[in-house]
């Protein structure tokens, strides 16, 4: 850079040709750490993107070398996809099986009989109120999840 401007090199030239800094020459690995976080607003330094026509035009391996961004952007876009939606699923499985937990502890609780078994009737009650707290809980918390991704 300190080179072109001692050659005093017109200010085409130096707003084509930017300034190189040790953070364009890292690599982000990203697309390969999937849980890696704030990586979607991340960009390719600017010298992929000199004269990018004449680039692809003359250069197949350019527009190759786009292609593959594209589709690693594409993979982790579809990956966090298919997260949220094991994440809904898994969810709903969680609430699922607290209200099946409340109709089992429930037929437990009937099955006993009160006079002989007290102890079983209280805890299965017990179980039973436990469970059906979860499910409200999940209830509660599966509609807020609705009203913010709305």
């Amino acid at each position: 850079w300190e080179a072109m401007i001692a050659l005093q090199a017109d200010a085409e030239i130096l707003s084509h040709y930017q300034e190189l800094k040790r953070c364009h020459l890292t690599i982000n690995t990203a697309v390969f750490q999937q849980n890696a976080h704030a990586h979607c607003g991340n960009q390719l330094p600017w010298f992929w993107s000199i004269n990018i026509p004449k680039d692809t035009e003359l250069k197949s391996w350019m527009l190759e070398f786009y292609w593959i961004h594209w589709l690693q952007v594409k993979a982790v876009q579809d990956w966090w996809q298919e997260e949220e939606e094991l994440l809904m699923c898994k969810f709903q499985w969680t609430a699922n099986f607290f209200k099946y937990q409340v109709d089992e502890w429930e037929k437990q609780k009937l099955s006993s009989d009160m006079l002989q078994s007290c102890s079983i009737y209280c805890y299965a009650a017990r179980q039973q109120q436990v469970y059906q707290q979860l499910a409200k809980h999940c209830s509660l918390k599966w509609q807020a999840i609705q009203v913010a991704s709305v």
